[in-house]
């Protein structure tokens, strides 16, 4: 049996009094196969429903809210202690929910966040700032994301390598994402196969192949099955993910800078929409993120 690959989860709560918690059911189920601790976290930037009676000043009225949205987690925590699970539970003021979570992950640095994933429009994807593509920027420790509740008592973990580095990826991080697979696999008893995809203009070569048997080699995965296919990056683990009928798609994100910083386009990104499975994104162990440490001040 591995190191246990976490020990503290961090769960990304939309909504404390939603009626379906996907994400908290899945990283509870996860904490209870690896023996992890709980925290539920909610970041709150627009009140919807004020308390009553209204408190004098802002302060005032954020902790009355934040008191709320606490008793709310705390109703969604009950059945995870009482199933065994240590749960914490917390709910602050910050803006934007993802820089708040990247915050409080700054904080207390947790092993995983997990977080549920919702499919956007291509509009969206073009125009507006969301959480999902926040955290694949923005958070330095792995993200799961959630598409489905269940957790299959045989995971297929599906990994995107490339071990010729052809997209700037740091030379560890695919030793880091087969880890994280392999841990993944062997605490919840499932199995791993690993996938490289070349631009359609690339030829499979013997050396990528040999790349690829080497970092097999190195991180003891010898024995899992290779998919080697051609083609745009995103379209080709969708597919494949689809195919295989993969569980969870395990890849790697980059930083970026400038303007590129903006364009949602990377792979990580594109396919976050796309896939049907759940989707863990790992950064390279020197990442550093960019979101500021200190909150937003309260606007006046």
């Amino acid at each position: 049996m591995p190191t246990k690959p976490w020990s503290s989860i961090l769960v990304a709560v939309r909504d404390p009094g939603a009626r379906k918690q996907i994400a908290v059911r899945k990283a509870a189920r996860i904490a209870a196969a690896i023996g992890a601790e709980l925290t539920l976290f909610h970041a709150f930037s627009t009140p919807f429903a004020l308390p009553t009676p209204m408190p004098a000043d802002a302060d005032a009225i954020l902790r009355a809210i934040a008191k709320q949205r606490r008793t709310q987690l705390l109703d969604v925590a009950r059945p995870l202690r009482a199933e065994g699970l240590k749960v914490q539970c917390e709910a602050v003021w910050d803006f934007p929910p993802a820089h708040a979570i990247v915050r409080r992950v700054a904080q207390s640095k947790p092993d995983l966040v997990v977080a549920e994933s919702h499919r956007h429009s291509r509009l969206a994807r073009w125009f507006l700032a969301n959480s999902d593509w926040e955290l694949i920027r923005e958070c330095p420790c792995p993200v799961w994301f959630v598409k489905q509740e269940r957790l299959a008592k045989q995971p297929l973990v599906l990994t995107a390598i490339d071990p010729t580095h052809a997209r700037s990826k740091p030379t560890a991080l695919d030793d880091r994402l087969l880890q994280a697979a392999k841990a993944v696999s062997q605490y919840l008893g499932g199995s791993i196969a690993m996938i490289h995809v070349e631009d359609e203009s690339q030829l499979v070569r013997g050396g990528q192949i040999e790349s690829i048997e080497r970092l097999a080699k190195r991180n003891r995965v010898a024995t899992a099955p290779r998919v080697l296919r051609a083609g745009a990056p995103a379209d080709a683990l969708v597919a494949a993910a689809a195919e295989l009928k993969a569980d969870l798609l395990v890849m790697g994100a980059v930083s970026r800078s400038g303007l590129s910083h903006f364009h949602i386009g990377n792979t990580a990104e594109a396919v976050i929409d796309a896939v049907t499975c759940d989707v863990l994104v790992v950064k390279p162990r020197q990442f550093k993120s960019a979101v500021a440490r200190k909150r937003p001040k309260l606007p006046t």
